[in-house]
Formats: C-alpha cells, structure tokens, sequence
C-alpha cells in the first residue's frame, strides 16, 4: 500500500503494480518508499535500517509472495473463419487461460458475402441478435480478454451484446482482434468507448490467425 501511494496510484489495483515489486532491487523499494514518507511531512527521520526494518518485518516478502500469484484470465470471443479463435488458443496454451465462445441462437449465413451483408444491416440498424448464455461466472476471473474479427471495422456485433450484459468495470481488460487486410480501423476506439472507466490494457492486432506459440502473442 505505501508503495501505491508512493506512486500516487491511490486507486490502482496492487495487482498492478506486483510484478514491479518483484522485479525491483530492495534498494530501489526503500527508495520510494522514503520519498513518499518525507514528501508527506513526517518530522521523524527514516534511515535506511529503518527501511530494512520494515521489509524484514515480511511487507516486501508478502509483495513478492502475491506476485507469484498467477492472474485468473478469461477469453471471451466472436470467431467467424476460426482467425480470432487461433488468438485465444494461443492465449490458452500460453497462460492457461479459459476460452469462452460467443455464439448467436440464429447463426449467420454460411456463405462469407451474404454475411458481411447481413452484418452491414445489423450494425446500421443497431440490430441485436441474440446469443446464447456464455457459462461464464466473471467473479472467477481477474483478467477478461475480449476478441473480435473485424466486422465493417468496428468489433463484432454478438461480442458488444455481450459486453451490454455484464460489469467489467473491476476487471484488467485486455482487446485483441483479426483482419483480413483492414487494420485496426475503428475496433479499439470502440471498445473504449464502451467500456468507460475500466482499466483497458493494450491491443494485440492480427492479420489473420496466428500459431499456438506466436511469439507476437507471447510478447502482448
């Protein structure tokens, strides 16, 4: 806690901010904590003996301890050509993570072109086709993964029914999604916008489906 505070992150997760205390030298933890205690006004001298005092007494060992701890993560995803879903069995295969498979009660054409145009409808008439119940108990997870192919640039529509249904507002979330040449265009600044509030983590892009080792997975 006083590491947080130390780093003016009053509001932040701990979870956050563990694996840098794991990595960090003692020095460099006494360090911010002594200047958080003397930028505050305390009159008392704190020394470095002080300081060790402190760890000993088992603060920076419970630190590392909890950073040990592995994040419970979910994969929630819409996957049409099996692109996305190569994205999240990689995430799996590296993290151990729980894949959670969005499908629709009505599927969507076979045929790829009759779909983008059923889409194209959907989307400009805010169309939402109902899907059917995930099985997810978000209270089990840590981490929520959201992918989504790209569907007229923005994330698909059953993952946005999806994502109206629930509260991520305590959860680390994470975005990815594949293209088929289009880019990014529009998908993360959609997902921001409708999930205010939350704390996004970063955006993993795919030019179609990746290996189960992709070292580009790997890296995010």
């Amino acid at each position: 806690r006083l590491f947080l505070l130390a780093n003016r992150q009053d509001q932040a997760s701990a979870g956050e901010f563990l694996p840098i205390l794991k990595q960090m030298t003692l020095l460099d933890f006494f360090h911010h904590i002594r200047t958080f205690l003397l930028s505050g006004g305390f009159s008392v001298m704190i020394t470095r003996r002080d300081l060790c005092s402190i760890a000993l007494a088992g603060l920076f060992p419970l630190a590392v301890s909890a950073a040990d701890k592995k994040p419970r993560i979910a994969v929630v995803y819409v996957s049409r050509t099996g692109h996305t879903r190569s994205v999240a069995e990689a995430v799996r295969n590296m993290t151990g993570a729980d894949l959670f498979y969005i499908e629709t009660v009505e599927p969507y054409p076979d045929e790829y072109r009759a779909t983008t145009e059923v889409v194209k409808e959907e989307i400009e008439k805010n169309v939402k086709r109902p899907i059917k119940p995930l099985g997810i108990n978000l209270d089990q997870y840590d981490v929520v993964i959201l992918g989504t192919p790209t569907w007229w640039h923005r994330p698909a529509q059953p993952l946005k029914t999806w994502m109206e249904t629930v509260d991520l507002s305590k959860k680390f979330v994470l975005t990815m999604s594949t293209h088929g040449g289009g880019g990014l265009m529009e998908v993360r600044s959609e997902f921001e916008s409708l999930l205010p509030g939350v704390r996004l983590g970063t955006h993993f892009l795919s030019y179609g489906g990746v290996s189960r080792n992709d070292p580009d997975v790997r890296d995010w």
